[in-house]
C-alpha cells in the first residue's frame, strides 16, 4: 500500500519537509513503512527538480497504517500546517481507501476535529 501526502499553498514545500522529517524520524514506523521524498518534475524538461512535490509512505503491511495514522495526526497537532495536506492512498480497494482517509482526518481542520 502506498500513501502519498501532498500540500497546497504558499508554504507547501516547508510543510512537506516538516512532515517528511517527522515521519522519517518516527522509530515506531521503522520496518513497517518506508518514507521517501518525491521531487518535483520540471515541466520544461521532465527531469526531477530540486523542489519537493510529495511525501510517499510505502507500507509493507496493512498493520503499519495504524502507526502511520498516529504519527501523522501527532504531526498535525504539533505542527499546525498552514497548507492543506491531501492524502492519496493506492494499493487497497475503494471502500478501504475511504475508511483510511476518514481515519487520517481528510476534511478536518488543523486540530483534527471534524468540520
Amino acid at each position: 500500500m502506498e500513501i502519498r501526502f501532498e500540500a497546497v499553498g504558499a508554504a507547501r514545500e516547508d510543510e512537506l519537509l516538516s512532515l517528511y522529517d517527522w515521519l522519517a524520524g518516527d522509530r515506531a514506523l521503522r520496518g513497517g513503512a518506508r518514507v521517501t521524498r518525491v521531487a518535483e518534475t520540471d515541466p520544461g524538461t521532465g527531469r526531477m527538480g530540486p523542489g519537493l512535490d510529495a511525501v510517499l509512505a510505502v507500507l509493507s503491511a496493512v498493520s503499519g497504517v495504524g502507526q502511520l495514522h498516529l504519527s501523522y495526526l501527532a504531526w498535525r497537532r504539533s505542527h499546525r500546517p498552514r497548507s492543506r495536506i491531501s492524502i492519496d492512498i493506492s494499493g487497497v480497494d475503494a471502500e478501504r481507501v475511504a475508511e483510511l482517509l476518514r481515519g487520517f482526518g481528510e476534511g478536518d481542520d488543523s486540530d483534527g476535529e471534524p468540520r
